[in-house]
């Protein structure tokens, strides 16, 4: 070959590089609001079939390189508008400019869902009711430390009961009533796909108050939050879905031409327990009070008849502070055409308003996703975080500075551990009480999409949760003689506990997509699931310790330990057909077949159904009504377990230490529980109706539910016959609990233009809960902490207060009445959500959320016990009926302190600023926003006695609603700034 042969040959290699170029161009424009005008940052903007796209900057700006030639179909998406699709032409060499304008949605239509199979779901599809929280876009508004905080007041048929202010706390999660009494009433959570832990930290009992596991995820790491309420909607979950699916959706990066991405962001505030939320404690000034100043030194220089006035907690600086709050957060993301990334750290830290109260969170993410090829994708998504929780005592125990402030006589001096204003224990000692727990939560999940035909696509998904934990509790050995937290403690005691958990996570899932004709489309999904759920802890106690600084627990002089493991491990599988009748008309029937380990041995199998339809009718060609822009029928019906507890259904043993004859110790087996080997899950069948309507050029929309949920083989405890050998009780299946209810949302924008866009929503929602039958015809179950004001009875709901009134006998006397008074229940029967958002001044943004809960009762023991010791004004007013005076101080009497609940909240406001981009500009950044923010600001409205009617002496207990010594929900105020560069 010559040399000329060979410099044309690689001179046209050389030109094949230009060459492939050339045939590709390039698209990029911007993203707009059509109402305002404003940029859309994170909008999705894709090549259709062509696995290319970009994801918009924060002033909705985009470029998508190596666009094939010739005519394509850009699709564009963006949380909360409508989807477009816009058919351009390329040509090769060149840029196409190409804006595109998106109109809010009232109803997203077209917006992907998860809903446990693996195609892409859109809601049009879905025929049951699936809550989205954006809540990228709710951080943004307002201040949330937590997961439960984030969801608070934002789902209807969502009930959150946070328990108290005291930081680190944990919230009960309710969702349509509650169907279980023995099971969980409490929904599963999932993130990214991977099982996680929830339920407490293991912390130390403070006598009330429990940690959240769900208190490790970063809410500003989180993208979307969805809400699967019922079993209609969660059959493909299984037997541990019935209570309802929450699916956590962290952030990602976003593809398109190379990009990054930073932000900061910069927190501070506080939280505060006005004066005016505390009570006022009267005493009467008497001569003989007068006449022993040393026993009543707050009365020196009063006047017999005078009232001595006391607001607890008010005077003493050792008792209270103003709580602090610090959270600084630092994230990165972007990618390039074939992969996205977003990594995140942030260090929140918070401060109560007791000084030995606090919870402070470290944590880290990276998730990452790659596109190698068309049919190929896969992703890791990665997240730790160190959380440090310390808690005082409080609520239903004597040494906490509530009771000991609450039922202090003002004007007196308390001997022992007490003080003035303090009657058990005062702020120095109280202060000392040592209870932390600190986690270290693992996660990291992988999924892998393979796409081998345009029509088939599989999902892999695996993943680990792993939470470490170590509690410790504390107390020096007692120098002052008082014993302040008792003599049990007084020489000093240590106590660690390791609690573990991992839960473990293998998730396939198949999809079948093809056109049966031009009008009939199948969507056929298919999969498995696997988990498994691994328990360890062990616990070693240490008594009388001979210095502060001896804290191990083999310094103690006498030391005992034990240990704990549980496993559990379930496995299903399911079938689904969908079919959709030109894009408007989607039937759908699915079943799944689950075993698990908590069941009983004789139980292999159990299958769940579902089936729903979903009717886009505003898209039918008879449809034609003006001002209507949407409106889809929608119905489902379907089933999904309760799972019994671990072991619950497994006869078990255990030992004990037997003496012998000759004084020595031996270990003897002996029967522990007696077990069940025909225990199954609840089953839960529900069906649900409803509709949506957007109206007006999307100005208006309306959704409306209705449910009906059944819950059957509802487990109860059985006394064990003596005749067995077995003590104690069992569990089987033989109950049924009802519970029905609306949901409602209404949306509209009475102002949308360029200078000020208003937006309202309403949420409302109803739960009617009844317990239909035991199953066995046993008499009502009576339970309460301080009086039994709480029953289990057919035909009430669950839970739901009785209480004894008191009146006078012939002889005068003041005594308790033989039937007890049934009240109402102990959760809302009634709720209803309002906010507003004002976007103003080209960069002003005002937000606003009122919460009302009504139709339900609380046992307020702090006022009941303030009538007993005759502190309160309605057992000193001078004025007051004297039957009523005494029936207030009588033991027993709980009519007066079972009161309704029912209370208006001002939960959140928040006035933020984004600076003019062309101030940022100037100083290297992109955006700068500023915004003072306010959560739990006021009660606007209470029936209740007491200030704050939401507390709950065990944040997170299912049932028993006791306000006992417990700290509300403070009032919280800070100042944030958000930069991204």
């Amino acid at each position: 070959m010559s040399y000329k042969k060979l410099l044309y040959i690689c001179f046209f290699l050389a030109l094949l590089p230009a060459m492939g170029q050339a045939q590709t161009g390039e698209i990029s424009g911007t993203v707009k609001d059509a109402a305002t005008g404003d940029g859309l940052a994170g909008a999705n903007v894709l090549v259709r079939g062509e696995n290319i796209g970009a994801a918009t900057s924060l002033e909705g700006d985009y470029t998508i390189t190596n666009v094939p030639a010739g005519a394509q179909t850009l699709e564009v998406r963006y949380l909360g508008y409508q989807a477009k699709t816009l058919s351009v032409e390329v040509t090769a060499g060149e840029v196409l400019n190409v804006d595109i304008d998106l109109a809010q949605s009232q109803l997203n239509m077209d917006e992907v869902v998860i809903t446990g199979t693996a195609g892409d779901t859109r809601r049009r599809a879905v025929g049951n009711s699936i809550s989205r929280v954006d809540a990228s876009d709710i951080m943004e508004r307002v201040s949330n430390n937590t997961v439960t905080e984030l969801l608070q007041a934002k789902v209807p048929g969502m009930t959150l009961v946070p328990g108290s202010g005291t930081a680190g706390t944990a919230a009960n999660i309710r969702i349509r009533g509650a169907g279980s009494m023995q099971a969980s009433v409490q929904p599963i959570f999932y993130v990214d796909g991977v099982r996680i832990q929830t339920g407490g930290q293991g912390n130390f009992n403070v006598y009330g108050q429990n940690t959240s596991a769900l208190d490790a995820i970063n809410p500003n790491d989180i993208a979307s939050i969805e809400v699967i309420k019922g079993p209609a909607a969660a059959t493909i979950y299984g037997a541990n879905a019935a209570s309802g699916v929450i699916n956590i959706t962290t952030k990602q990066g976003s593809m398109g031409e190379p990009n990054i991405n930073w932000s900061a962001r910069v927190e501070r505030g506080g939280t505060s327990w006005p004066e005016s939320w505390r009570p006022t404690n009267y005493s009467l000034v008497t001569e003989e009070r007068l006449d022993a100043p040393d026993n009543w030194p707050g009365m020196v220089g009063m006047q017999a008849g005078e009232f001595f006035e006391h607001i607890p907690m008010s005077e003493n600086s050792d008792a209270l502070r103003t709580g602090v709050l610090n959270q600084y957060s630092l994230s990165v993301r972007g990618g390039g055409q074939q992969y996205s990334f977003f990594v995140s750290g942030s260090r929140d830290e918070e401060d109560g308003v007791f000084y030995n109260n606090y919870s402070n969170r470290s944590s880290v993410r990276g998730n990452f996703r790659f596109f190698p090829s068309e049919q190929l994708d896969f992703s890791v998504n990665a997240g730790y975080s160190n959380n440090h929780v310390r808690l005082p005592l409080n609520d239903n125990i004597a040494y906490g500075l509530i009771i000991s402030s609450w039922l202090a006589v003002p004007g007196r001096q308390y001997t022992g551990a007490g003080d003035v204003g303090f009657f058990t224990i005062a702020p120095e000692y109280a202060n000392t009480y040592n209870n932390q727990t600190r986690s270290d939560r693992f996660s990291i999940s992988s999924t892998i999409n393979y796409r081998p035909l345009d029509w088939f696509t599989n999902r892999l998904r695996v993943g680990i949760d792993s939470n470490t934990r170590q509690a410790e509790l504390f107390y020096t050995p007692d120098q002052t003689g008082l014993a302040p937290f008792g003599v049990n403690v007084a020489d000093g005691y240590v106590s660690i506990a390791t609690p573990k958990t991992d839960v473990y996570t293998i998730d396939y899932g198949g999809s079948l997509q093809f056109d049966l004709n031009q009008q009939i489309r199948s969507d056929f999904s298919f999969g498995f699931q696997f988990e498994a759920v691994d328990g360890r802890s062990a616990t070693a106690t240490g008594e009388g310790l001979g210095s502060e600084a001896a804290r191990l627990v083999g310094n103690a002089a006498t030391t005992f330990g034990s240990q704990s493991f549980s496993e559990s491990r379930s496995f299903g599988v399911y079938v689904q057909e969908q079919i959709g009748w030109e894009d408007r008309l989607f039937a759908t029937a699915a079943v799944r077949m689950d075993n698990n380990s908590v069941f009983g041995s004789e139980i292999n199998r159990v299958f769940y159904p579902k089936t729903s339809l979903s009717y886009v009718m505003s898209e039918a060609p008879f449809f034609n009504y003006r001002y209507v822009d949407e409106f889809r029928l929608r119905a489902a019906w379907g089933q999904a377990g309760n799972a019994p507890g671990t072991y619950a259904a497994s006869r078990t043993y255990t030992t004990s230490v037997r003496t012998m004859e000759d004084g020595s110790a031996e270990p003897a087996l002996r029967y522990a529980t007696f077990g069940n080997p025909d225990l199954v899950a609840e089953r839960s069948s529900e069906l649900e109706l409803g509709f949506d309507l957007s109206m007006f050029m999307d100005r208006l929309g309306l959704e409306i539910t209705y449910y009906n949920t059944v819950t059957r083989d509802a487990i109860m405890s059985v006394s064990v016959a003596p005749s067995t050998g077995f003590s104690g009780s069992t569990l089987e299946n033989l109950g049924e609990i009802k519970n029905t209810g609306i949901e409602a949302v209404l949306s509209f924008v009475p102002l949308a233009l360029n200078s000020v866009n208003w937006r309202n929503t309403f949420t409302f929602s109803t739960n009617s809960n009844e317990l239909v039958s035991f199953g066995d015809g046993r008499d009502s179950q009576i339970f309460g902490i301080y009086h039994p004001v709480q029953r289990y009875e057919e035909g009430k709901p669950l839970g739901a207060f009785w209480a004894q009134r008191a009146s006078r006998d012939d002889d005068g006397v003041m005594r308790l009445e033989s039937e007890d008074i049934y009240k109402g229940p102990s959760l809302p029967t009634r709720e209803l959500k309002y906010s507003a958002e004002i976007n103003f001044l080209g960069g002003f943004r005002f937000f606003a959320l009122v919460d009302y809960q009504g139709g339900h009762y609380q046992f307020n023991v702090k006022d009941m016990r303030r009538d007993r010791a005759r502190i309160s004004w309605e057992t000193v007013n001078p004025e007051a009926d004297p039957d009523e005076v005494a029936a207030r101080a009588l033991w027993g009497q709980t009519y007066h302190h079972v009161q309704p609940a029912d209370f208006i909240k001002l939960r959140d406001v928040s006035l933020s600023y984004t600076l003019p981009v062309s101030f940022v500009d100037q100083i290297g950044l992109n955006r700068a926003t500023l915004s003072v923010t306010g959560h739990n600001l006021a009660v606007l409205w209470t029936r209740y006695g007491g200030h704050d009617p939401e507390v709950n002496f065990h944040g997170d207990a299912s049932f028993s609603r006791v306000d006992s010594w417990t700290a509300p929900n403070f009032r919280r105020i800070t100042g944030s700034l958000s930069i991204d560069f």
